[in-house]
């Protein structure tokens, strides 16, 4: 029963980063083509990626704010941009996965070792 365990959860975790990649690519745009909104929304650095520029601590704290409000919000700037709102789409999608997969996960695992 471990394996199976193990077995079910790469493919979770392959899911998860690249939900991290979608993110990097994302700030990556709004890094190279909208500074004004990544220097407001606090200089964020991504999970794999960051610009020279970031702050220590500020960089995390501000990836941290974005990813969560990303899920709910779409910015102006991603609105105008059909690649970058596919992205997002994409990026909100491949996150939906990773909850419900890692919740059937969890209950699953928890029920096996019952």
């Amino acid at each position: 029963m471990p394996y199976l365990v193990v077995i079910t959860l790469v493919p979770l975790i392959g899911v998860l980063l690249y939900a991290f990649v979608l993110f990097d690519r994302l700030l990556r745009v709004q890094y190279e083509e909208h500074r004004s909104a990544w220097e407001a929304d606090g200089r964020p650095a991504g999970f794999f990626w960051r610009a020279q520029e970031c702050d220590f601590l500020k960089r995390y704290l501000s990836r941290a704010r974005l990813a969560f409000a990303w899920l709910f919000r779409t910015p102006t700037w991603i609105e105008r941009s059909s690649a970058s709102a596919a992205m997002l789409s994409r990026h909100r999608f491949i996150v939906l996965i990773w909850n419900i997969g890692i919740l059937i996960w969890f209950v699953s695992f928890a029920y096996s070792v019952r």
